[in-house]
């Protein structure tokens, strides 16, 4: 009986370690793998924010629509066409990052980013000009502001090795990625 009392502890032990373990993520901290979005359904969710905070109508909401899924479809291309590119790198023994460029190269890719960025930011801002009223455009330029805003303060607080790194709020140590010392 009293071998049997101590298996039953042990199995309780075991049990109680395998829950703490898992937490409240699954099985050892692991989030479930999150289903990507076609370009669609992007599209739609950018558009529904867009008509939630600028009160759009539906005219407005389908010219946007269709500039989201355009944008939306091109960056897609693109992103394929960087993974192709990094893809066929690895497989010849390169390693398409920062580390193998010159200083030189590296400016010229940053700066390549930069107008690239831009560009891009142009021909959104000319867009929505010629979508949204004067009143909903001044607004959207503010709410856009206020993002960027946001942007920079993590950014910041992530560079100076505050919370919010990978895991969320408290779960970050030393910048971020999870703290101790290694």
């Amino acid at each position: 009986m009293k071998s049997l009392k101590l298996l039953f502890v042990a199995v309780l032990a075991m049990v109680a370690t395998s829950v703490s373990a898992q937490g409240p993520q699954g099985q050892q901290g692991q989030r479930p793998q999150r289903q990507r979005m076609t370009v669609e359904q992007r599209s739609q969710m950018q558009v529904d924010r867009q008509a939630k905070n600028l009160d759009l109508n539906e005219e407005q909401k389908k010219k946007l629509y269709d500039y989201y899924l355009t944008t939306n479809k091109k960056q897609d291309a693109e992103r394929e066409e960087r993974m192709k590119a990094m893809r066929e790198g690895q497989q010849n023994g390169q390693r398409p990052d920062f580390r193998n460029m010159s200083e030189a190269d590296r400016e010229k890719f940053m700066k390549q980013m930069q107008e690239q960025r831009q560009a891009q930011q142009a021909a959104e801002d000319k867009a929505f000009k010629s979508i949204l009223t004067e009143k909903q455009y001044k607004k959207w330029q503010m709410l856009k502001k206020a993002q960027e805003q946001r942007m920079r303060q993590m950014m910041q607080e992530r560079q100076q090795g505050g919370q919010g790194g990978f895991g969320g709020p408290g779960q970050g140590g030393q910048g971020g990625f999870g703290g101790g010392d290694f």
